[in-house]
């Protein structure tokens, strides 16, 4: 009975070790995204990239209201959406928001998305990404 239970208590500390492992390299990130009017906007995509766009983290199964845990480093991260209204699009777009996750700490992160004006048809690719739209949006736009 006495090897049981010292079994028991050397399993559960063994597991507590291990998710302090992964959780001493890692940081929260709670990212809200919301309208122009302060309006939660949940189905919004999130896109998470590296701080030098060298890896794309989230998109669109990333919800615009989220938790999420994450390896400590720099990251862009932005939001698009575009809704269908009758026979148009409307294009919604956040500014891009550079933050570093802090092994053990919690990052705040709002989104606004504000709309994208009809002169934005006449900018290309390059112009879009430049100004924080996530390139697979960009592409979509022209």
């Amino acid at each position: 009975m006495k090897k049981i239970s010292l079994l028991v208590v050397v399993l559960i500390l063994a597991g507590t070790n291990a998710r302090a492992v992964d959780t001493q390299s890692a940081g929260t990130v709670n990212i809200t995204v919301m309208d122009e009017n302060g309006t939660l906007v949940p189905d919004a995509p999130v896109y998470i990239y590296g701080e030098h766009k060298t890896r794309f983290v989230g998109g669109k199964d990333v919800p615009g209201t989220t938790t999420l845990s994450m390896p400590a480093g720099d990251y862009r991260i932005s939001s698009a959406l575009m809704k269908k209204t009758g026979d148009y699009f409307d294009r919604y777009a956040s500014h891009e928001a550079h933050i570093q996750v802090v092994a053990g700490d919690n990052t705040v992160l709002v989104l606004t998305l504000k709309p994208i004006n009809a002169g934005v048809d006449s900018l290309g690719y390059t112009a879009l990404t430049k100004i924080g739209v996530p390139s697979d949006i960009a592409r979509n736009l022209n």
